[in-house]
């Protein structure tokens, strides 16, 4: 899309030496400018719906990720024993390491 829009010669002469400098035409400056503008100022989409996303369910977010990340456990991590020998035993001073 094109539109027209009055600039002050000076911000025109620094926005062509900017566009030179960075080897782009002085639209492109223009859409750059405008996009990181945008991305300042507007909201992300959907992002806002997520927050309060858990107060009506009853139930802790913080436990319940606790409880998925359990599901991530290896049964000799609780326990202590180690079935398939994977993790080696602990420095002590007797073996010098």
């Amino acid at each position: 899309m094109r539109t027209l829009v009055d600039i002050p010669a000076w911000e025109l002469e620094a926005l062509n030496a900017l566009s030179k400098a960075e080897g782009v035409s002085r639209a492109e400056s223009i859409r750059r400018a405008i996009k990181a503008y945008v991305e300042l100022k507007a909201p992300m989409p959907n992002l806002e719906d997520g927050f309060g996303l858990w107060k009506d369910k009853g139930i802790d977010p913080d436990e319940y990720l606790r409880k998925l990340r359990t599901e991530w456990d290896r049964e000799w991590d609780k326990t202590g024993d180690d079935p398939q020998g994977l993790v080696p035993e602990p420095a002590t001073s007797e073996s010098g390491r």
